[in-house]
């Protein structure tokens, strides 16, 4: 386990997510040189996208998880250059596949992703979110990087 980004305090200095929008707990741990990370996040009723009727958070959500891994991974790549976090969109989810429908309370989902294609600002993501020793979801996240969200969204 990666000790510098253990807590969720520490994990929210990597992503512009805050609050309740940061999703993630901890960083398990994480490579620059492989482009990747795995992500804990711990289930429970104080979550986000808690459904009591569910009794956990639907597996949908794992592309959010993904998302803010990538998020964090570029955190942690933007404090070696001394920026602060970057604001990222996500294009598309492909190949989104769910095994179970529900995260269920209690449980911790592992999220790895891994770069796969990079072309300037445009960078695919393959993502899995396990709990236990299943894999609960793949999927691809095609993102991309924008020095300035406002004027990508013409709010300028």
């Amino acid at each position: 386990m990666n000790e510098e980004f253990k807590t969720k305090e520490a994990t929210s200095e990597l992503v512009p997510h805050k609050g309740k929008m940061l999703l993630l707990d901890r960083v398990q741990n994480y490579s620059l040189e492989d482009v990747n990370i795995t992500t804990e996040i711990d289930i429970s009723r104080n979550s986000l996208f808690y459904e009591d009727d569910l009794g956990g958070i639907p597996a949908w959500v794992a592309f959010e998880y993904m998302a803010q891994s990538i998020s964090a991974l570029s955190g942690i790549y933007g404090r070696t250059k001394g920026d602060k976090p970057k604001v990222g969109f996500i294009m598309s989810v492909s190949g989104f596949k769910a095994d179970i429908p529900v995260f269920k309370d209690g449980e911790t989902v592992v999220v790895t992703v891994h770069e796969t294609v990079r072309m300037d600002k445009a960078v695919t993501f393959d993502g899995v979110a396990k709990v236990g020793d299943k894999i609960a979801v793949t999927a691809t996240l095609n993102t991309v990087e924008v020095d300035d969200p406002k004027a990508t969204l013409g709010m300028n």
